[in-house]
């Protein structure tokens, strides 16, 4: 075997990571994490928080948390990715260039998944910061009361009485998944014929 052979080799059997919470096919090298860490900053169209790309990668599957925790780190360390005032993460163009050497090396499922559930945690915090549920306890069970705001504020507030608190929490998470979808569908159903 030629030395390049043997160095692609041992750079596919480099399984340096734990692996522990990671799902079949997720990452489980220290430099895989790195970039997907990278590339899901870098390719996201939404602002993405350390926060949200940890969650995306234990939540999915992808990356072992204390492995991205570590990988962070390292990342925030060497300038690949700064924040922002705001604790938004921007990709120095190191970040970038580096990344378009390698990102086809992650796989495709891998890549696609991690923005789809960046994506998805990022939305769902915004509509978290910018709408409100609140549960109070009644004689009748628990009043969930769902506030739509819009520059501050409240343009539709809606409010339903369920019997129990577990159903209270799964309609306040069903909300705050996104509240645009709730919003849409009632004025559809009130303005259709």
């Amino acid at each position: 075997m030629n030395g390049k052979s043997e160095e692609k080799t041992d750079r596919n059997l480099n399984f340096d990571a734990y692996t522990y919470g990671i799902e079949p096919g997720g990452l489980r090298s220290k430099s895989d994490i790195n970039t997907i860490i990278c590339y899901t900053v870098t390719k996201s169209k939404v602002k993405l928080t350390e926060k949200n790309i940890t969650d995306t990668m234990a939540q999915g599957g992808i990356a072992n948390y204390f492995e991205v925790a570590d990988a962070f780190s390292r990342i925030l360390k060497n300038g690949l990715l700064t924040e922002d005032k705001d604790g938004y993460l921007i990709a120095s163009p190191q970040c970038r260039q580096l990344l378009e050497m390698v990102e086809k090396d992650l796989p495709l499922s891998i890549r696609e998944k991690s923005i789809n559930i960046a994506t998805r945690l990022a939305s769902k915090e915004i509509y978290s910061k910018e709408n409100k549920v609140e549960i109070q306890k009644n004689e009748r069970g628990f009043d969930v009361t769902m506030h739509i705001t819009d520059m501050g504020e409240d343009f539709m507030v809606l409010k339903l009485n369920v019997p129990t608190k577990e159903q209270a929490e799964v309609i306040k998470d069903k909300f705050l998944d996104n509240p645009v979808k709730i919003y849409d569908n009632l004025i559809n159903s009130l303005f259709s014929e």
